[in-house]
C-alpha cells in the first residue's frame, strides 16, 4: 500500500526536529496492529532521512505484557534511537518501565507514544513545527527567570499564588543523547516550592487517568496541600479523593506545567490535553527528579484548568503579568539608553563561524572599552524527569557530564586565544564559562549573575540540534536580557 505522504511528512519531522535521527542510525520501532499505520510512517521517515529502521510488533496473543518480550529484548542492544508506538493499557506500565530502561540504557534517544493516533499524527499535535515550538518554549522558560512567586487566576474559579524561587522550569521541546521524551510533545513545568501554594484550583479540563471532568472539580490548598475536594458530581468527586489518598505526599503539590502545542487538542486523554495551548496544570505527588523537587509519593495526577494568567513576581521587585487569558504577552524591555561605556560584556560561542565572529566583535568592544570579557558555552542540557510520568528523562553519567565540560572549557580557552590573542588564563580581564540548560535562559541568567551590562550573540549558530545554541536563541536573549544585546552575522 502506498505511503500516506501526510503521516510520512510529519514522522519526518519529529524525527529530524524533535528526535534528531542520522543517516545511518539503527531505528527500532515497536509498535502493535492497532498503531500500525503509525508505525509504518515512522519507518518510512526514517528510511527517507538515511536511518535503518526495524519495525517489532508487539504480539496480541501475549497482553498485556508484564515484562519485555525476549525477542524484543535481544533488538536493544543494536537500537540507536528508537520510537513506541502502541495502545496505552493501563495494566502494561510495569511492561513500558521496562522497556523505557532497556532502550535508554543503549539508545540515544527515544520517542514514547503510548495510545498514539494517526489522527494525532496527521493533523493534530504532531502535525507541528517543533524547531518553533522550542523556541517559544525557550522564550517562556526565559521570561519566569529571577522569578519568586507567581499568581495563577482564569475564569472558571482558579486562584492560587505559588512560591517557585530557585525552580527551574524544565521543557520537552527537544531531546539530545540520553534522553527520552513523549509523542506528543509541548510544554513546560517546574516543580513549586511545595508548601507554598494557597489558594483555589478549578479543573475545568481533565484529571491524569481519570480524563475529562463531568463537572469542574474545585481543589483548596493550604501551604501546599489539598485541605478540600468539591464537585458537583458527588461519584466523581469520590474518585478524586480516592487517587489524592495514595499515600501522605499524594495531596501536595508537584508540579506546574504550561501547555504550548498548537496542534493538541482537548480531548480527555492528559496525554494531549497537558501540552494544548491556552491551558496549564497543576499536579499533586511526586515531583524528586524535577529541579528542586522534594515530594516523594508513589502517584503523580495532574488537574487542567483553561485560559490561566500568570501574574509573576521576581527578586528584583518587578511584577510582570507573562501570560494573560493563556496567550503569552510581549516582554518588557529596558528603557533605551544613550550611547555608553561597557564594563564587561558576556558572549555565547557554540564553535560555529558565526560565533567565532561574534566572539572577534565581543573582543574588540571590550578592547575598545577596556573591559571584562566572558566567554561561554551552553550545554542544552534538559534536567532529568521520573520515567512513572509523561514528561522526559535523562539518565546522565556524572563523570561523563564533569569530562565533557571541562573538554568543553579547554576548546572554548583555544578558540579565544586563536580569535582574540587573549589568554582566559592569563591576566583575569578575560574568563571562559560552561553552563548546561535552556541555552536562551542560561545566556540571560549569566548576564544578570555577572552583572554584564553588554551581550553579543550570533544570528545563527550550528546546524542540526546545536541550532538550539544560537540562532533562535538570540531572539530569545535580544527580548529578555536586562542590558544592551548586540546580534551579529
Amino acid at each position: 500500500m502506498p505511503a500516506d505522504e501526510t503521516l510520512v511528512a510529519n514522522a519526518s519531522r519529529a524525527l529530524s526536529q524533535l528526535l534528531d535521527v542520522r543517516a545511518g542510525e539503527n531505528l527500532l520501532v515497536v509498535t502493535d496492529e492497532a498503531t500500525r499505520g503509525v508505525a509504518e510512517a515512522f519507518e518510512e521517515g526514517a528510511r527517507r532521512a538515511g536511518a535503518k529502521p526495524e519495525v517489532y510488533v508487539l504480539p496480541e496473543r501475549s497482553r498485556p505484557l508484564r515484562e519485555v518480550p525476549e525477542d524484543l529484548a535481544a533488538r536493544v542492544p543494536d537500537t540507536d534511537v528508537a520510537v513506541t508506538c502502541f495502545q496505552g493499557r493501563a495494566e502494561e506500565t510495569p511492561f513500558r518501565i521496562e522497556l523505557i530502561r532497556s532502550l535508554m540504557r543503549v539508545a540515544r534517544r527515544l520517542g514514547h507514544a503510548p495510545g498514539i493516533t494517526q489522527a494525532m499524527l496527521r493533523e493534530g499535535p504532531m502535525a507541528v513545527d517543533y524547531d518553533t515550538m522550542r523556541t517559544e518554549a525557550l522564550d517562556l522558560m526565559g521570561r519566569f527567570e529571577g522569578a519568586t512567586r507567581v499568581r495563577i487566576t482564569a475564569p472558571g474559579g482558579t486562584d492560587v499564588t505559588l512560591d517557585i524561587r530557585g525552580r527551574a522550569f524544565s521543557t520537552d521541546t527537544f531531546l539530545q543523547d540520553g534522553q527520552w521524551g513523549n509523542l506528543p510533545a509541548g510544554e513546560v513545568w517546574c516543580a513549586p516550592i511545595e508548601d507554598s501554594a494557597d489558594g483555589v484550583v478549578v479543573c475545568d479540563g481533565s484529571i491524569g487517568d481519570l480524563g475529562a471532568v463531568p463537572a469542574p472539580v474545585r481543589l483548596v490548598l493550604e501551604r501546599g496541600r489539598v485541605a478540600r475536594v468539591e464537585c458537583a458530581d458527588e461519584a466523581f468527586r469520590g474518585r478524586v479523593e480516592e487517587v489524592l489518598a495514595r499515600d501522605d505526599e499524594a495531596r501536595v503539590i508537584g508540579e506546574l506545567g504550561i501547555g504550548l502545542n498548537p496542534g493538541a487538542r482537548l480531548t480527555g486523554n492528559l496525554l494531549e490535553d497537558e501540552k494544548a495551548r491556552h491551558t496549564a496544570h497543576i499536579a499533586f505527588g511526586n515531583n524528586e527528579d524535577m529541579p528542586g523537587g522534594r515530594n516523594r509519593s508513589r502517584t503523580h495526577r495532574d488537574f487542567l484548568f483553561r485560559r490561566p494568567t500568570f501574574v509573576v513576581t521576581f527578586a528584583d521587585g518587578r511584577v510582570e503579568t507573562v501570560i494573560e487569558e493563556g496567550d503569552v504577552t510581549e516582554a518588557s524591555r529596558p528603557e533605551p539608553a544613550s550611547l555608553q561605556t561597557y564594563r564587561n560584556i558576556l558572549v555565547a560561542v557554540d564553535f560555529s563561524e558565526a560565533s567565532r565572529t561574534a566572539l572577534r566583535v565581543a573582543h574588540a568592544a571590550a578592547h575598545r572599552n577596556g573591559a571584562r570579557l566572558t566567554v561561554c558555552h551552553v550545554i542544552p542540557r534538559p534536567v532529568a524527569v521520573s520515567p512513572l510520568f509523561p514528561h522526559y528523562v535523562a539518565m546522565p553519567d556524572p563523570e561523563a557530564i564533569r569530562r565533557q565540560e571541562d573538554d568543553i572549557r579547554a576548546n572554548l580557552a583555544e578558540v579565544v586565544r586563536s580569535e582574540t590573542g587573549r589568554d582566559p588564563g592569563g591576566s583575569g580581564d578575560v574568563q571562559v564559562v560552561v553552563a548546561s540548560g535552556a541555552p536562551a535562559a542560561e545566556v540571560v541568567r549569566l548576564a544578570e549573575e555577572l552583572g554584564v551590562d553588554l551581550v553579543v550573540v550570533a544570528s545563527r549558530g550550528l546546524s542540526g540540534i546545536a541550532r538550539m545554541v544560537l540562532g533562535s536563541v538570540a531572539e530569545s536573549v535580544a527580548r529578555h536580557a536586562h542590558c544592551h544585546v548586540l546580534v551579529t552575522r
